[in-house]
């Protein structure tokens, strides 16, 4: 389970017969575990949150089906959201019986350096013609570069990934963690903001300026104490932010040049020009929506936009599409869903002995799921292993003392 989430991290949505061995072996795991008695389901919570969930998807299958939607694109998100979700289901069963909790900070340290090694690499590769990289790893994972005035952009699939591992890292070192689990972290959370910069990944720049108000806020509902080591990473945190926020004012209103180099591709991300391609995105799914706007489309609708010839169904625009997909009562229902078990997944958290990984990860769920505004990261196998932290949670034995003591020999 461990080698198969970090391909999940650092290979997602490329080289799936890799991972499928990985995936069957856990799977088989799982039925032999289950016969035997030795895995167990606690939460009816944890049952419940995979069958609306999957119910809800068949619903608005069979209304895309009914409104005449391409079959393929239909059963694109049968796929996705029922058979993908019913594989986690059984993966989530596995994990949630074993101590994941002492292994979750490694694996996410892994993925990021995995991330980093590939994202120095394929510029690298590209500038001086190295041929380190083999065609068809590039294009199985649509490794791709572009050399600006100022900036580099890169096209490479796992960059989606540290919209999840930046949040966790960072909001991890507000908790409880040995001095050189700590060291760890930290390093891993330099290589994953120095991957996302260089990718021009604007997203994780906002999610870096939210994920400490996120920490508090979760802390507080669940009555979770920020650690000593915390607190002050915290300060020396918001003063890092301040400095870096006045820096950008002084920048602007001194006149320089914004539009050119790095930091003019980081503001464009306020760019609300009505050319541009999420805004006519959004301008058409809304105007679907307005057609069809009780039951929606159904999954696999179209609109006068189309972003991709092959899967004119897809858009990057995650909210947008649900509620052209969904109509008024699907994206109520989904929201009032997430809602519903979010609130379960806090109050199984209070009192826990291991909140200071179920918030981070319960953080970087929220944080993939903001940048899936305008990303369709919750479209894959990869990605939506984040709809299953909830029930992770939901499920989890606790360990007492079992996490400090692991700490502790680790720092």
């Amino acid at each position: 389970m461990t080698i198969l989430m970090m391909m999940i991290f650092i290979i997602p949505q490329s080289f799936f017969f890799l991972k499928l061995p990985f995936i069957a072996v856990v799977l088989a795991g799982v039925l032999v575990g289950g016969l035997r008695g030795h895995l167990k389901i606690r939460s009816a919570a944890f049952v419940s949150y995979y069958l609306i969930f999957c119910l809800i998807a068949t619903i608005w299958s069979f209304i895309g089906l009914a409104k005449g939607n391409p079959q393929v694109a239909v059963v694109e998100s049968l796929r996705v959201y029922v058979a993908y979700m019913v594989c986690y289901f059984a993966l989530t069963i596995y994990v949630s019986n074993t101590a994941y909790q002492t292994h979750v900070d490694g694996i996410v340290i892994a993925g990021s350096l995995g991330i980093g090694v590939i994202t120095a690499l394929t510029p690298i590769d590209e500038l001086f013609q190295l041929g380190w990289i083999p065609e068809f790893v590039k294009d199985e994972m649509f490794l791709g570069v572009g050399f600006h005035d100022g900036y580099i952009q890169m096209n490479n699939v796992n960059i989606g990934m540290l919209a999840f591992v930046v949040p966790y890292l960072l909001s991890r070192l507000f908790f409880n963690a040995g001095k050189k689990v700590r060291l760890y972290l930290l390093l891993g959370l330099i290589v994953a903001v120095i991957s996302a910069i260089a990718a021009s990944r604007r997203i994780i720049v906002f999610l870096i300026f939210i994920v400490p108000l996120l920490v508090y806020v979760l802390s507080f509902l669940t009555n979770q104490e920020i650690a000593h080591d915390g607190r002050k990473w915290g300060r020396a945190y918001f003063l890092l932010l301040l400095a870096g926020a006045g820096s950008l004012m002084f920048g602007f209103f001194s006149g320089l040049d914004f539009q050119t180099g790095i930091l003019g591709r980081f503001m464009e991300v306020f760019d609300s020009s009505s050319e541009s391609p999420r805004a006519l995105q959004h301008a058409a799914l809304l105007s679907g929506f307005y057609d069809s706007f009780v039951w929606g489309s159904g999954f696999g609708g179209l609109t006068e936009v189309v972003r991709s010839d092959e899967r004119p169904w897809t858009y990057e625009l995650t909210y947008s599409r649900l509620l052209f997909n969904g109509g008024v009562l699907g994206f109520s229902l989904i929201m009032l869903f997430f809602l519903v078990y979010l609130l379960l997944a806090l109050r199984a958290i209070r009192g826990s002995a291991h909140g200071g990984v179920y918030i981070p990860l319960l953080i970087g769920f929220l944080s993939v799921s903001i940048a899936a505004a305008s990303n369709p990261y919750l479209s894959s196998f990869d990605f939506i292993f984040c709809l299953s932290i909830i029930p992770l949670i939901l499920n989890s034995q606790e360990y007492p003392g079992q996490l400090s003591t692991t700490l502790r020999s680790w720092g």
